[in-house]
């Protein structure tokens, strides 16, 4: 009788107490108490901005090939920093192999390329080409990661300039080409394939096809001040950004630090892109721009580390994470594993950097 009793008494303990557990458990930072019902967290993907243009047109790769510490266009300018990949060719499965399994595996799930048109001549034609064959290369493999298209400011740049193509035919292209036919691969943002536009020179062009996001650099700031027709009063995301503690320096002319200073933004619609450093130094000293901008270039004040927790402790809006970038050499804002010029941490560290923290945002 005695036992019973007992085993009566520990049986109520035991749930008195998981009751008063769940009730008084603290509720996680950032969502509902718990005596109400916790929603479910939204799983936020993350992507980096890819660049197709390095060793095109020779087909060698090699240091001093187009995009490797040349004067190519697209693609031109100084390189200190080698990839663990070698100076290779992006228009190559090997390449695509290694890129998206280390994408992947720092949680990385689809890229924005850098598109420089619908040609099929020069360099320009080369990233159009390997654009092409990255969605072959992901069907064949029957991937689950996903490509989006950024138009980048192709008309009037190059020599000679590449020629302009209405913004509509520029939508057509994507979407017949890229979009439709690929349509398991791209990447759909807020229920549609994701375009994105970089600074264009031509008026925002609406298509009900797409989701479309002008993405870009302030020209001038405040922005309350810029003119009214301005690209700064239509920009959907913001390129970059970095707090002024973080400025190492510019010089020349055409630059303007103080444009660039400011903590990371969360847009309208949740995006937050990032940048680990940047650093146009070496293309001012060699002589392929007029000015240079320099934040964090040595890695060693922790830009990077300090933007991903902006975007964790502000987890509830943030919608999406955009890494600028995967393989932008020339301003050296490269989070691919590489050989660093200067800075003494080990080749893979910004990945691993990556890695730990996308983990951590969508840790349920």
């Amino acid at each position: 009788m005695r036992r019973e009793l007992w085993a009566t008494l520990l049986v109520i303990i035991v749930l008195v107490s998981t009751a008063s557990y769940l009730h008084f458990q603290p509720a996680e930072s950032g969502t509902t108490s718990s005596t109400t019902a916790t929603p479910a967290r939204h799983q936020i993907p993350v992507g980096a901005v890819l660049y197709l243009w390095y060793g095109a047109v020779a087909g060698t790769g090699g240091l001093e090939s187009p995009g490797w510490n040349s004067t190519s266009c697209p693609g031109g300018g100084a390189v200190v920093d080698k990839p663990n990949l070698g100076y290779h060719v992006s228009d190559s499965n090997r390449t695509f192999q290694f890129q998206i399994n280390e994408m992947q595996s720092a949680g990385i799930s689809f890229v924005v390329v850098s598109w420089w048109g619908p040609f099929t001549q020069d360099e320009a034609g080369m990233v159009n080409k390997a654009t092409h064959d990255l969605f072959r290369y992901l069907r064949a493999i029957n991937s689950t990661f996903k490509v989006a298209v950024m138009v980048d400011a192709f008309p009037g740049t190059c020599n000679p300039p590449l020629p302009s193509v209405p913004m509509s035919q520029v939508y057509d292209y994507v979407y017949s080409n890229f979009a439709a036919p690929y349509r398991q691969w791209y990447f759909d943002w807020q229920g549609r394939p994701l375009l994105v536009t970089f600074n264009p020179v031509e008026p925002f062009y609406d298509d009900t096809r797409f989701t479309s996001r002008m993405i870009g650099n302030y020209a001038c700031k405040p922005v309350e001040t810029c003119p009214v027709h301005s690209l700064n009063q239509k920009l959907d995301w913001i390129w970059w950004q970095a707090p002024e503690n973080f400025s190492e320096g510019e010089g020349g002319t055409g630059v303007n630090m103080s444009n660039d200073v400011g903590n990371p933004i969360t847009s309208a619609d949740g995006e937050v892109t990032l940048v680990p450093r940047i650093d146009s130094f070496y293309n001012y000293e060699a002589g392929y721009q007029g000015g240079y901008l320099r934040f964090d270039y040595s890695l060693g004040q922790g830009l990077y580390q300090y933007e991903w927790n902006y975007v964790l402790s502000h987890r509830n809006e943030v919608r999406l994470v955009l890494i600028y970038s995967w393989n932008e050499y020339h301003e050296r804002t490269e989070i691919e594993p590489h050989v660093d010029g200067d800075s003494m941490i080990p080749g893979n560290s910004l990945l691993n950097v990556t890695s730990a923290y996308a983990a951590s945002l969508n840790r349920f």
